[in-house]
């Protein structure tokens, strides 16, 4: 009986110093782990691409319900020609002597033009659609122009794409690109250039335009996205959603389509 009794209490004795010894290992173990994660660290360089692959997600997500299929998203550039085979409702702007423009565009245009008014800026169209062929003489001109000034047949290439698109890669050629300049800057013959900026219409404008669907087609900072020059008089319709996300994360055209080709949409 006694002898039992002590093995009893022997064997309790071992089973409980297991069970301490069990608790203190998984003690140590955590800690041991909280001190592994704890001592890895990211370098300023993988905290910044994490940032900016968070950022990159964000923007995915926050994506309008488009498609680069839009009519209103049509891309056109020198490096994306017109599709000359679709058919394009054009008609007349009010009021700017039968220039043409997408029927489509008319009412968000007119309701920005006379908003624009009402804040005191008389913004007019001076050029909207061209042809291919217009668009053709216009840069075979321009080339011309700069050889006759002394430059040499590329340098005249060079200078007149940094603000000419090649025959085929005008926005123009969609209907849905507008030059704008008001009647005082129009009637102190300074024309399309970029200190057209220096307007309260032009500023009025950039800061406005979105609401109506139109964007500044070609801003400052943008030139290797967009292969021309920055353009303060040129704005162009993509629709009230994607003018708005496109001024809040300051895309071009290029990028907002790119994204929308990496979501799939």
């Amino acid at each position: 009986m006694k002898k039992n009794l002590a093995l009893l209490l022997i064997a309790t004795g071992i089973l409980g110093g297991c069970e301490q010894f069990n608790q203190e290992a998984s003690v140590q173990s955590s800690q041991s782990a909280e001190t592994s994660s704890s001592s890895v660290s990211l370098t300023p360089e993988e905290e910044q691409k994490l940032a900016e692959e968070a950022e990159h997600q964000a923007m995915l997500d926050a994506l309008p319900d488009a498609s680069t299929e839009d009519w209103n998203l049509e891309l056109v550039n020198n490096w994306t020609k017109i599709d000359e085979s679709i058919e394009r409702p054009l008609s007349a702007l009010p009021n700017s002597n039968g220039l043409l423009v997408d029927q489509r565009i008319i009412e968000e245009y007119t309701a920005m033009t006379d908003a624009g008014k009402e804040a005191g800026h008389e913004i007019i169209a001076v050029s909207t659609f061209r042809s291919v062929e217009l668009q053709t003489t216009n840069y075979n001109n321009s080339i011309q122009k700069y050889v006759d000034e002394g430059h040499s047949k590329e340098e005249a290439v060079k200078l007149t794409e940094d603000y000419i698109a090649i025959p085929g890669g005008s926005e123009h050629h969609t209907g849905l690109a507008i030059d704008v300049m008001d009647t005082e800057w129009l009637n102190s013959g300074k024309g399309l250039i970029a200190e057209f900026d220096t307007q309260a219409s032009q500023q009025w404008l950039v800061e406005h335009a979105a609401d109506y669907g139109f964007v500044l087609r070609f801003p400052k900072g943008k030139e290797a996205e967009t292969g021309i020059e920055y353009e303060s008089w040129h704005f162009r319709y993509v629709g009230k959603e994607n003018a708005a996300y496109m001024k809040n994360y300051n895309l071009s055209l290029e990028e907002y389509i790119a994204l929308l080709n990496e979501a799939g949409k």
